[in-house]
């Protein structure tokens, strides 16, 4: 049998089991860059697994939605739960607030009543008066739980019903229900005004809010709705007008 043929190649004086050096396998300046790329995009790698990116954040201004038509937060669609026919009898733990329907079950009504027996507190002498009066308007409230096509928004209150939506994440017994109370108290103030919500009303409204979350809570469970509240409080009425009119909210 013939011999395999073996054609000869630049490469055939190269000492046995030696290939083309990975420093001779490009021109030198492409080397150098190339060894740049690399150096910039490991010690990036190792940047981002100590110091994670956050998630980007919406503005402080549009992390509740303007009003649209009788409701003070546009949620876009919302769907109340359903509800037992008749409703089981509810009386509130304080009198200031007689008067005030939990639209859902028993269950339903635990829930928001253990959030409005330690809100009874700001009925009394000596609470901060915005958070009072908005707390002393959910006497003639009606509160419901519903699904939100916006996730943003907690709470929106219609105010030709005086129904007061919260979202329903918020029944569920995994959620904390310490954020229940401020939103009530964001509510009622747009209750207590009335009118359209304009920016101005808005920002008392979160200033309202803002007491409920210094008088009910410890600092270290301030929610996210209590964070972003202070933050606007801190801004200054003027400020704060002028960036929620940016975001849609009527002068």
């Amino acid at each position: 049998m013939p011999d395999q043929k073996v054609e000869a190649s630049d490469t055939q004086d190269a000492p046995p089991g030696r290939g083309i050096r990975f420093r001779e396998s490009m021109p030198r300046p492409l080397m150098l860059t190339f060894l740049a790329f690399g150096a910039v995009g490991v010690g990036l790698m190792i940047w981002l697994m100590f110091r994670p990116p956050s998630p980007g954040l919406l503005a402080l201004e549009s992390r509740r939605s303007p009003p649209v038509g009788s409701f003070t937060h546009d949620v876009v669609h919302l769907r109340p739960i359903a509800i037992p026919t008749p409703l089981p009898p509810f009386t509130p733990r304080c009198a200031e607030i007689e008067g005030l329907v939990i639209e859902g079950g028993e269950p339903a009504q635990g829930r928001i009543d253990g959030v409005l027996t330690s809100m009874c507190a700001l009925a009394k002498p000596g609470a901060p008066p915005e958070a009072q009066q908005a707390f002393l308007a959910l006497a003639k409230a009606r509160i419901r739980f519903a699904k939100f096509t916006r996730t943003g928004d907690q709470s929106t209150l219609d105010l030709e019903a005086g129904r007061i939506f919260l979202t329903f994440t918020l029944s569920e017994h995994s959620v904390a229900p310490v954020a229940i109370g401020p939103l009530l108290v964001h509510e009622g103030w747009h209750l207590s005004v009335g009118g359209t919500v304009t920016a101005a009303q808005e920002y008392d409204a979160r200033l309202a809010e803002l007491q409920a979350c210094q008088y009910l809570l410890e600092p270290k469970v301030y929610t996210r709705g209590c964070l972003d509240a202070e933050a606007i409080v801190r801004l200054g009425e003027a400020r704060a007008v002028e960036l929620l009119v940016r975001a849609g909210f009527p002068r």
